[in-house]
């Protein structure tokens, strides 16, 4: 009996945690404006206008891309549904926008 409810809470906790990783993988699928707060490997993390943050895989064979990919940088991308950036385009840098601002 003792083992079984083991099963079930570890088979719980497991199930948990998936959701947990599938939520903080959230994709989105179309035009993206924003600034790069975050590149790990293929990885881009774009910050909208909004706020909210989105991850997207830029592939460097099958992604196109303008300018160079930093953080700071200001990107306009065009994602599929899965989070595949088909295409990303470097706006402008921050730092540069806010010297022309002086």
């Amino acid at each position: 009996m003792k083992k079984g409810l083991t099963y079930l809470l570890v088979a719980g906790v497991m199930v948990a945690s998936l959701a947990t990783v599938s939520f903080a993988m959230k994709t989105h699928e179309g035009m993206i404006k924003g600034e790069v707060t975050k590149i790990d490997g293929e990885m881009v993390t774009v910050k909208d206008a909004e706020g909210e943050e989105h991850m997207l895989h830029v592939d460097p064979e099958s992604s196109k891309k303008e300018g160079e990919i930093t953080v700071g940088a200001m990107v306009e991308a065009d994602a599929d549904d899965k989070g595949h950036a088909k295409s990303i385009k470097v706006e402008a840098m921050k730092e540069m926008d806010k010297d022309m601002k002086k």
